[in-house]
């Protein structure tokens, strides 16, 4: 008899109709896109370092160090706050130093580069000049304008390199103990930085 031979015939044929309809329903789950980093929203940690230099004749160029927090308004914009210090020495005195303290408020704007972000900055600082002249110390306090410029490249989508320049433009002059300095300086850093968020 040839029944059995048709309905295995039957059968398959069923099933090469049903299969591809039945593959069909099922909803294949979006594949989902990372979204760009920095993105609205984003929490951003740095610490970096490097050199002051600065533009009083009497002082010697030093090393620098800061480390910030920034917050993402938008891709392109954010706000950093920032606590950074340079320690230089003074030409001539033996062990006599001048360490600006600097606590930074600034608005960063960068750029969509892929791995690589340039960037601006613009803000204004409070300046705390510590001298240390022939084991004498004084204090004094300025306000500063910051302005600088630099590039971050990522190395993941939540770590970055980057290195800036940042003009420190402190008007008029910090007085020490025996003698007053220009309190503008130049600081050039390396560093890094981890994103959260997102």
């Amino acid at each position: 008899m040839r029944i059995r031979p048709m309905l295995c015939t039957a059968a398959l044929l069923s099933l090469s109709i049903a299969l591809p309809a039945f593959a069909q329903t099922q909803t294949r789950r979006p594949e989902r896109v990372p979204e760009p980093v920095p993105a609205p929203g984003m929490i951003a940690v740095g610490i970096s370092t490097g050199f002051a230099l600065p533009t009083e004749p009497a002082l010697d160029n030093g090393m620098g160090l800061a480390v910030n927090v920034e917050r993402y308004m938008t891709s392109r914009l954010s706000a950093r706050g920032q606590l950074s210090g340079a320690w230089t020495n003074v030409f001539g005195p033996v062990n006599s130093t001048v360490s600006p303290m600097v606590v930074s408020g600034n608005l960063v704007y960068n750029w969509e580069g892929g791995k690589v972000h340039p960037f601006v900055s613009g803000g204004l600082g409070f300046y705390h000049y510590r001298f240390n002249e022939a084991s004498i110390f004084s204090t004094s306090n300025k306000l500063g304008l910051q302005i600088g410029g630099g590039t971050e490249f990522f190395l993941t989508r939540q770590d970055a390199v980057s290195g800036e320049l940042v003009a420190h433009v402190v008007p008029g002059q910090v007085v020490g103990t025996f003698s007053s300095y220009d309190p503008t300086f130049w600081s050039i850093g390396v560093g890094y930085k981890k994103y959260f968020g997102r």
